[in-house]
């Protein structure tokens, strides 16, 4: 009884964000509710199913044994949730869908030096595996090198398990993709054909970049790229469309499952395995530990919260510096697990660690942060003026990744270094218009 409980609860929470991304997002199917259900759908949900017929494959049972730990789990796990609900509620105001839609393909069809922009993209990417190979001590990139970048994605430097995960380096890899997200809009909206066809090698690119990079996150992010791409720009599906990306879909899923390969060997588990096993998404098997493990006394009483303050600080400088992502401790000093590398410690789990209980009121935060967030960058105003519709999947998503799955620290240090990147990227490459007329059914504006 208990279990089919949570299987209903879990099934309730990733139902009403989607519902709500269905009245209130203001981008159709990715708005930050419609990410929240799907983090939700992968974390919560599947897994829940999945461990009442194969419990041995519940994460949480290698650290605890208490036969309540699930229950009180998932019961926090509801309550952030939920919370998250309201505070996107309660920021919600009303908004013009087709002003934001026209603005983003006015930008869009202003792409300039699309030559350039493609050149730049390739030459950053071969560039920055370059320097990724000379400092994991590689000379080439092949199979015998794939293989060791998917093993070990970090290159221990002290005695502490901390390690360098070449964060700093690989942040030249935002411009290929943002690259891509600027020829796609491209094409779509102007059909240019020379468009579609830089953007399918980009898109091998990035696929690329995910087997250098070791992270099949990176899969992930690919595809909703492409999502949101083609929902700013009010591209309407087919059946033709839809045949199409369920063939690149399974394509993604056949590479993630390699990736595996390479870092696990051919005993390696199937990509549904790996996902119910881990705590990749919005996981309740961190929900479960953190609740059974973390005691009021050591709680960090938001601590983690402030670490990007010293984030930016190399670490071929400060040799010693102290991990800035919160999974480095909750497997280390919560789980007291000394292996190296992290866990996911997931926003809920983060929100535990330093406030215990309490933490469900960060979720309030985080839901009205991520309404706010879609406010700004998706208005019609600032995506001419600025470009900012761009700034959502490039890095408005990945914060909603990184404050559902990741850590907060370890998402702010690395966005404000690709921020700068993106920025002069879209100073060189999209036209900018001025609005000539105020009232918003006029649509009217001309090139900057």
């Amino acid at each position: 009884m208990a279990t089919l409980l949570i299987i209903l609860l879990a099934a309730m929470c990733t139902v009403l964000p989607f519902w709500m991304g269905q009245r209130y997002g203001m981008i159709r199917l990715v708005s930050p509710m419609h990410l929240l259900s799907y983090f939700c759908l992968f974390g919560f949900l599947l897994k829940v199913v999945v461990y009442s017929s194969a419990p041995e494959l519940a994460f949480y049972r290698r650290f605890v044994d208490n036969p309540w730990a699930d229950q009180l789990g998932a019961l926090y796990l509801v309550l952030f949730i939920m919370m998250m609900c309201l505070g996107y509620r309660l920021a919600v105001k009303p908004t013009s869908h087709m002003n934001t839609t026209m603005a983003i393909r006015t930008v869009s069809a202003g792409l300039a030096r699309r030559g350039a922009l493609s050149v730049l993209a390739f030459a950053i990417t071969i560039g920055t595996i370059m320097m990724i190979l000379r400092a994991r001590g590689l000379s080439a990139l092949d199979l015998a090198a794939l293989a060791g970048l998917n093993s070990a994605k970090q290159i221990n430097v002290n005695a502490e398990g901390v390690g360098a995960t070449l964060a700093g380096i690989k942040t030249f890899f935002v411009m290929p993709k943002f690259a891509f997200i600027l020829l796609l809009a491209h094409a779509v909206v102007s059909k240019d054909r020379a468009s579609g066809l830089l953007t399918s090698l980009l898109g091998a690119l990035l696929v690329l970049i995910a087997l250098v990079s070791g992270d099949r996150f990176e899969l992930v992010e690919l595809a909703v790229f492409t999502l949101a791409t083609l929902m700013m720009t009010g591209f309407q599906m087919r059946a033709r469309t839809l045949a199409v990306g369920l063939m690149c879909i399974g394509g993604l899923a056949a590479v993630s499952g390699y990736m595996t390969v390479l870092r696990h060997g051919e005993q390696g588990h199937g990509v549904l395995q790996q996902i119910v096993g881990s705590t990749y998404f919005l996981d309740i098997n961190v929900a479960i530990m953190v609740t059974d493990r973390v005691r009021p006394e050591a709680y960090l009483l938001g601590d983690s919260y402030t670490w990007w303050t010293f984030g930016w600080i190399p670490r071929a400088i400060w040799v010693d510096k102290p991990a800035i992502d919160l999974g480095v401790f909750f497997k280390r000093d919560v789980m007291g697990v000394d292996t190296g590398g992290a866990f996911n410690v997931t926003g809920p789990g983060e929100a535990f660690i330093n406030f215990g209980w309490g933490g469900v009121l960060v979720g309030v935060a985080l839901g009205w942060i991520y309404r706010k967030g879609e406010d700004l960058l998706l208005s019609a105003r600032a995506t001419l003026r600025t470009g900012a519709a761009f700034l959502y999947p490039m890095l408005f998503y990945p914060f909603v990744q990184g404050t559902l799955q990741s850590s907060f620290s370890a998402f702010i240090v690395g966005a404000a270094a690709q921020l700068v990147l993106i920025i002069a990227m879209i100073m060189v490459f999209l036209t900018r218009y001025k609005i000539l007329n105020p009232l918003p059914e006029r649509h009217a504006f001309h090139a900057a």
